[in-house]
């Protein structure tokens, strides 16, 4: 095993998606996996749930880490059932001892960047086998977009690629994960009836696309001046329409080959408008505009007037 990372460093060059849920950041990240010089991280939330400079920074509820006891309830913690068993923490618990978790955090400096790193380094040693110099490494989690400025300080040759998508096709596909227990209200307050809880649906998701679309899109203005080449823009709708042109500017965008390997045969991952969460092909070019059909004209309609200006830059208006 490479470990040219032991101690929380890295020499290695990093890459993280990051934008609105539902934009496509799980489809984008299959792609880049199946690239043998990338190797990203499923969803961690460790910038905003876990870091001293998120907005729930849960690390600071085990005192200094510079004490050997507190790294292990850290750890312990972040191996129980207070972390949920998707993304990346599923994934460790499955696949690495915890034990030997502690060990690695225990030889870093035990700061908020030494512990990220040394994630990163542990899903590409476990994922790759040995790893060299050459392998990009990352991560993908959305909610990090309100984080890139800390990721650029942690790794200033950062890459960072923000998934972006037409807002009325995010809120039907927030809309349809809204109305099952597993996402949204039902899923926050499992004990609430039907009858309360799915009036609130319709509009509790247009207010939440909105607040984040909108965000995404300041987000996008003030990242695209202050990092330039090191940030780009993916259009989920140019991403299914285009995959073989869009991959091959990630690639250049990335700094590897362009593998064909890389759009054949890719999974749909979670799409909300098929029974069967997962099919054949993951370029349905028909999800681009397949909103239209599920979308009530008062939504549309704010969405059309709220938005106008952003959507007509962006390319979703004539």
């Amino acid at each position: 095993m490479h470990v040219r990372g032991e101690g929380g460093r890295m020499d290695n060059l990093t890459v993280f998606i990051v934008g609105c849920a539902r934009t496509g950041s799980t489809l984008l990240r299959q792609i880049m996996n199946k690239n043998e010089r990338l190797c990203l991280a499923s969803e961690t939330h460790f910038l905003r749930r876990w870091s001293r400079f998120g907005r729930d920074k849960q690390i600071l509820h085990f005192g200094d880490l510079a004490r050997d006891d507190n790294v292990d309830r850290l750890v312990a913690a972040l191996y129980s059932d207070r972390t949920p068993a998707t993304g990346y923490w599923g994934w460790l618990k499955s696949n690495v001892d915890q034990q030997e978790f502690t060990r690695r955090i225990l030889a870093t400096d035990r700061s908020d960047h030494a512990i990220f790193t040394t994630m990163l380094q542990v899903f590409a040693e476990t994922k790759a086998g040995a790893y060299g110099r050459d392998l990009v490494l990352g991560e993908k989690t959305p909610a990090h977009l309100y984080s890139v400025p800390t990721l650029f300080d942690w790794f200033p040759n950062t890459k960072i690629i923000h998934t972006f998508r037409d807002p009325r096709g995010i809120f039907v596909s927030t809309l349809k994960r809204m109305q099952t227990d597993r996402w949204g209200i039902k899923a926050r307050y499992p004990g609430l009836p039907p009858k309360l809880a799915d009036p609130l649906i319709n509009p509790l998701t247009v207010m939440f696309t909105t607040r984040h679309w909108l965000q995404a899109v300041k987000l996008h203005a003030s990242y695209q001046r202050a990092y330039g080449d090191s940030y780009m823009l993916l259009r989920f709708e140019d991403l299914i329409s285009e995959p073989e042109r869009q991959v091959n500017a990630i690639c250049e965008f990335v700094g590897v080959p362009y593998e064909s390997s890389m759009v054949d045969e890719v999974a749909v991952v979670s799409s909300s408008y098929r029974d069967q969460r997962r099919g054949p092909s993951g370029f349905d070019k028909q999800n681009a505009n397949r909103w239209r059909a599920h979308i009530d004209p008062l939504t549309r309609t704010w969405f059309s007037v709220l938005g106008r200006k952003h959507l007509k830059n962006f390319g979703y208006l004539p």
